[in-house]
């Protein structure tokens, strides 16, 4: 669990132009339009070796990573909120533990959550804005005690030097 049971994440929130929602199934066809329309962009926003989306991406996998996501959000466990400028799709918004499979990763001492956001193709030119408000917004809103925005504050090559 990333927060204690008390906690409840906003199930929206209104960042300027911009409206953040938890993730759920129902976005799912917008998502999937996003997703394949900006793939070769967002491969490896989630790290260099990280190959997200696949090129083979199906609707249905699509849909059950958002079932997934759902019900982590739920399950407080991490959040996911699709980002929508009036009824246009622009992206995504991740808030995960820190996880690590080396054994001694230092990051752990440094980090608890790690924090990503991906947006569609018509949105590229607003990233960094869209950006500054996601993490004032999360600041503000999540109980957080070690975030950290990998690809982004740090760049994958000093993200990957920090694990020792």
């Amino acid at each position: 669990m990333l927060f204690p049971d008390s906690f409840r994440a906003p199930p929206l929130a209104t960042l300027e132009r911009f409206q953040l929602r938890l993730l759920v199934p129902g976005d799912a066809q917008a998502d999937f339009q996003a997703v394949c329309a900006s793939a070769a962009r967002l491969r490896g926003v989630f790290g260099p070796d990280n190959q997200w989306p696949p090129d083979d991406l199906s609707f249905e996998t699509n849909l059950a990573d958002l079932a997934r996501h759902e019900h982590e959000s739920h399950a407080n466990l991490s959040f996911a909120y699709s980002v929508w400028q009036q009824d246009v799709y622009a992206g995504c918004l991740y808030i995960k533990p820190f996880k690590s499979r080396l054994a001694a990763d230092r990051r752990r001492g440094i980090y608890r959550e790690l924090c990503f956001l991906w947006v569609a193709e018509p949105f590229v030119a607003e990233e960094a804005t869209l950006y500054a408000l996601c993490r004032s917004w999360i600041q503000h809103s999540f109980p957080l005690t070690g975030p950290v925005w990998p690809g982004r504050e740090l760049d994958w090559a000093q993200w990957q030097a920090l694990a020792g």
